[in-house]
């Protein structure tokens, strides 16, 4: 442990009194200088302070107090401070980090005088969540106070059980009980999704205020045949939030039907939507100021009405990226009806729905969208052109082969940020078309796309050229090899990147004379290129070439082939080839950082004996080799290895001191203890005397 002088508490008590906040919280994280409790008596104070910051540091050395019953107590008196509402949210915050250790004092708690602090030790309870309370927290539905009441059926929603739900299904439907607190039990239920029957919440249902939490907890008893009738009936309601639940209702329902029944439920729910629009209209209004969880439930009732007139407000409802796919999703559920209504207002979209429409028309399909999305490839816009392509791709649809590749000719120029983008897609739309079957089987269609293809080459641009190059990869048929290994010799070093990836593909049992000669070329990204296709090669000729990578000038080609010889060769069953692989890795660790980082990566993928790899990188000077290296050593290494991390636990790099403390603790070497407690001593980060703590607690049980 730390040693500190009275000069220490002096400073310690001194800064805590300073006006500057961050002072004061700089000598929180020295409290320790105090004696145990007089260090609690301050922290307590500071859980007041105006800082939130230092309440924040505050409550975590809290937390991390060893005599977890003396804080409990103290914080639990801190709840009567009725002065500082901070503190006692704070002491609320400290009582919930100190978990299952605080729930014996709360418990006891639960019969304070103080109505104010009984309401705080429930919160806490129901913060921390243990079981262990439930009793009491049951027994505090009758206290007398109706706040302690509410709040007690909120914790019982937290801890859950069989008791906790008995209880909160008795209080919701105590005609005599406030309704505040009913109000909390049916939300409680509701988080406990616990399923109700709408005979057993009519009293509950006839409530103006309490009706729309009873709606709520309908459509989760599958035989109960008084739950649609009553959700049909909430569905006209004059009362949105009555509306609102019902419709959740209903998607339970639906969620758990399925083949005939679901049929019969969607058949009465048009039936009722036909009678009352305004549930339909309503709905679609609401859509476009809700709150979040209310718009996905909407969108999705809407769904299940196959509602036309809500197609344009669902795409535009999908504007938020939590709601985008379940948008996209429902309108492919709608159907046609739903592209008609899109493709009639497409001149009145803005560019970003217009893509999110071409992925539900991907979805629908139908001549009507065929026609837009074959139309939008020549829209100005690349990543307009680029979701049409897409969604062709996934219709593969055939006769847009020709747009596709004409698009090709026009591809956007390589400055263009949104054009990879595009060439992506066009791709692989063309490969969806033309590429090979799940069986490896190429379609009819393939020789007429290659045709095509080849047909542009004669003075296209790079951009075309390298598109080409990269369809032929991903048509992939062999017979193709001669017009890719005329692209390997192409003037663009991008297109013959492209190329080598594309016949490693072509013939991934095969090493092509091409890809021979690609580890000679004058880009570095050409080699990298042959590197990773040699090393994906199922044909043991290649680590001849990988070696002579392994050898390249340039830094990043060395590291692809070192991760390619250690993933491929080093547990080689020909000894040869073994041990030059293993002096491929040895050559690494004294190599530049890219090198020796692709050497962990092959040894994570190794593992075993091959750990021993990367042992002299713990001594290299960059952090995050020697993290990396740490990290494969502690996943990899015997247990009677792991003591060599030990004097890392002193690393001048703060994330590498955290990474070595994680790993002793998780692989439980106990020898580390006295190392990690003397660098505790003086550890000045945070962050690492989180982790080495938790480290202790683990290494110490």
């Amino acid at each position: 442990m730390l040693f500190y002088e009275d000069r220490d508490r002096a400073d310690v008590l001194r800064d805590l009194a300073d006006p500057d906040p961050e002072v004061r919280r700089l000598a929180v994280e020295r409290i320790d200088a105090l004696d145990e409790h007089e260090a609690l008596a301050c922290l307590v104070e500071r859980l007041g302070d105006p800082d939130w910051r230092v309440r924040k540091s505050t409550v975590q050395r809290i937390a991390d107090r060893l005599d977890p019953d003396a804080t409990a107590r103290a914080l639990i008196a801190a709840l009567g401070d009725g002065e500082n509402p901070g503190r006692r949210n704070s002491a609320v915050e400290a009582l919930v980090a100190i978990g299952a250790h605080a729930v014996a004092a709360l418990v006891a708690a639960c019969e304070d005088e103080d109505g104010d602090v009984r309401k705080f030790v429930v919160d806490a309870l129901a913060g921390i969540g243990s079981d262990a309370a439930t009793y009491a927290l049951i027994a505090r539905l009758q206290d007398t106070d109706p706040n302690v009441r509410a709040a007690a059926a909120d914790a019982l929603g937290a801890v859950g059980g069989g008791a906790a739900r008995a209880a909160l299904r008795a209080i919701a439907v105590e005609t005599a009980q406030d309704p505040l607190v009913r109000f909390s039990a049916l939300h409680a239920l509701d988080t406990l999704e616990e399923p109700m029957r709408a005979g057993d919440l009519a009293g509950v249902l006839s409530d103006p205020m309490l009706g729309p939490a009873g709606l709520a907890l309908l459509g989760r008893c599958e035989d109960d045949p008084m739950a649609l009738d009553t959700l049909i009936k909430g569905l006209s309601s004059g009362v949105r939030a009555a509306r609102e639940s019902s419709m959740r209702g209903v998607l339970r329902l639906a969620s758990r039907a399925d083949g005939t029944a679901l049929a019969e439920l969607v058949a009465r729910l048009d039936e009722v939507a036909r009678a009352n629009p305004a549930i339909v209209s309503s709905a679609v209004t609401r859509l476009a100021e809700a709150d979040l969880g209310t718009q996905l439930a909407l969108v999705q009732f809407l769904g299940i009405l196959r509602a036309r007139s809500a197609a344009l407000p669902i795409l535009e409802a999908g504007r938020d990226e939590a709601l985008a796919q379940v948008a996209i999703g429902t309108l492919a559920a709608i159907g046609s009806a739903a592209a008609e209504e899109i493709d009639l207002a497409w001149a009145r979209l803005s560019q970003e729905r217009r893509r999110a429409a071409c992925e539900v028309f991907g979805r629908v399909g139908g001549p009507r969208a065929i026609e837009r999305l074959i139309a939008e490839l020549d829209d100005a816009d690349p990543l307009l052109r680029a979701a049409a392509a897409r969604a062709i791709g996934a219709l593969r649809v055939e006769k847009a082969l020709a747009p596709l590749v004409r698009r090709i000719e026009r591809a956007a120029p390589e400055d263009d940020p949104e054009g990879e983008s595009e060439r992506a897609a066009l791709c692989d739309a063309i490969a969806a078309l033309a590429g090979p079957d799940a069986a490896g089987r190429s379609p009819a269609i393939a020789t007429r796309a290659v045709e095509l293809l080849a047909g542009v080459l004669n003075g296209a641009s790079d951009e075309t050229r390298l598109c080409v190059a990269r369809a032929l990869g991903l048509i992939a048929r062999r017979e193709d090899g001669e017009l890719v290994a005329l692209l390997m010799k192409d003037p663009s070093a991008r297109v013959r990147r492209a190329a080598v990836d594309a016949i490693a593909r072509l013939e991934p049992d095969q090493t092509p004379e091409p890809l021979h000669l690609a580890i000679a070329d004058e880009s570095a990204a050409v080699r990298i290129a042959a590197a990773r296709a040699l090393g994906a090669s199922r044909n043991h000729s290649v680590f001849d070439d990988l070696l002579r990578l392994a050898e390249d000038e340039d830094v990043r080609v060395r590291a692809m082939a070192v991760s390619a010889v250690g993933r491929r060769f080093a547990a080689d069953p020909t000894p040869a080839i073994r041990a030059s692989a293993l002096q491929v890795l040895g050559r690494a660790c004294e190599d530049a950082a890219p090198v020796a980082l692709a050497l962990v990566e092959a040894v994570k993928e190794i593992g075993g004996e091959a750990a021993g790899y990367v042992v002299p990188l713990l001594g290299r000077s960059e952090p995050e080799v020697v993290r990396e290296a740490v990290r494969c050593f502690g996943d990899h290494a015997e247990p009677g290895e792991l003591e060599a991390l030990v004097p890392l636990v002193s690393h001048a790099d703060w994330s590498v001191r955290a990474e070595v403390v994680e790993i002793l603790a998780e692989r439980r070497v106990r020898q580390a203890v006295p190392a990690i407690l003397r660098r505790l001593e003086t550890e000045q980060d945070d962050v690492v005397r989180s982790v080495t703590l938790a480290a202790l607690q683990r290494l110490e049980h």
